[in-house]
């Protein structure tokens, strides 16, 4: 019987951040989707439901704070954790009181995302 992976969403419209979440994610054993822009994180969540959403603040067309207030109104209980080169309190302030469970500074550091992610699936 197989364990029962935890499923994250990773929103960032760099190929880059994504590959490098999706790896080292996976190579923790959680399931990975990625998406490069609102628009696919919505067709996702259209018809899935992550167990975590992983989304950058800074992109084109539709912004990360924008993404995640919409995704708040429909599916609250999903937690977000912002990862941005932002490094602003007002973003800080803005992400969180749109709903953001968590904010991570990029460039991305490996081991506290996965402390994170831990941390956020052992509560």
């Amino acid at each position: 019987m197989t364990k029962n992976k935890k499923k994250i969403l990773v929103v960032d419209d760099s190929a880059t951040n994504n590959i490098l979440l999706q790896s080292i994610l996976e190579e923790e054993g959680y399931f990975v989707n990625v998406a490069f822009d609102g628009k696919e994180a919505f067709q996702f969540l259209k018809t899935r439901k992550p167990d975590l959403i992983l989304l950058d603040i800074m992109m084109p067309e539709i912004d990360g704070l924008s993404i995640l207030r919409e995704i708040k109104k429909k599916n609250t209980e999903i937690p977000v954790i912002m990862v941005t080169a932002k490094d602003d309190l007002q973003s800080q302030d803005e992400a969180k009181s749109a709903g953001a469970l968590d904010y991570i500074q990029k460039p991305i550091n490996v081991d506290l995302v996965i402390d994170k992610v831990k941390q956020l699936f052992s509560n």
